[in-house]
Parts: C-alpha cells; sequence; structure tokens
C-alpha cells in the first residue's frame, strides 16, 4: 500500500488516501491483524465489483469529486487484494468476519 500516515508511530493503523469518491478520502488499513484489513469506505459499493474490475455506474460517478482517479485507486485496491491483504467497504451487505453478532433476544 503505497503511502500513507501512520497514525499511532507504531504501524499498527495507516490513513492511506484514497482518491476519487470525495475530496480528501482516505481508509484505514490495519497492519497488525493476521491478514491485513483495508477499511476502503466506498471506493467501490460492492467487493465483488471491485474484485470483478466493475466500473462504478451512475450515481456514483456523478457525485464523485474525481471520476477520473476512481479506476486508479480500485486498481491499487486489487493489487492489495492479490497481496493477501482483505478490503471492506461500507455500502457493501454481505457479511464480513468483522460484523458484531446480532443480539439475541
Amino acid at each position: 500500500m503505497p503511502g500513507g500516515t501512520d497514525l499511532f508511530g507504531e504501524g499498527s493503523v495507516i490513513a492511506v488516501d484514497l482518491p476519487g469518491h470525495a475530496d480528501g478520502q482516505f481508509g484505514l488499513l490495519f497492519n497488525r491483524l493476521e491478514r491485513p484489513l483495508l477499511y476502503a469506505v466506498d471506493v467501490q459499493w460492492l467487493l465483488a465489483a471491485l474484485i470483478e474490475n466493475r466500473t462504478p455506474g451512475f450515481p456514483a460517478t456523478l457525485i464523485a469529486e474525481d471520476a477520473a482517479a476512481i479506476e486508479p485507486t480500485s486498481a491499487m485496491l486489487r493489487r492489495f487484494l492479490s497481496t493477501g491483504g482483505e478490503v471492506m467497504l461500507c455500502h457493501d451487505p454481505a457479511p464480513t468476519p468483522y460484523d458484531l453478532a446480532p443480539e439475541v433476544s
């Protein structure tokens, strides 16, 4: 993962620039997990779309701050995945190992 800002000075959480969707958007790279995890917010809305190299459509490209930066950012995330990292996106409804267990009534 290129660049980034070490938030605590010990390498566990890195803020990573994710240009395209919103001005100043960044994700959080959790480096010390068994598999590094990048919370990539809403670079893409679905992990499957990212993996399948689908171009975001309307309305995502309409509201993007820099639509031309979406593909290079997505490519960076695909490279991260190919090295064994995990990516989590905020709009993807698919369950992840990081979800909280539902409350039992």
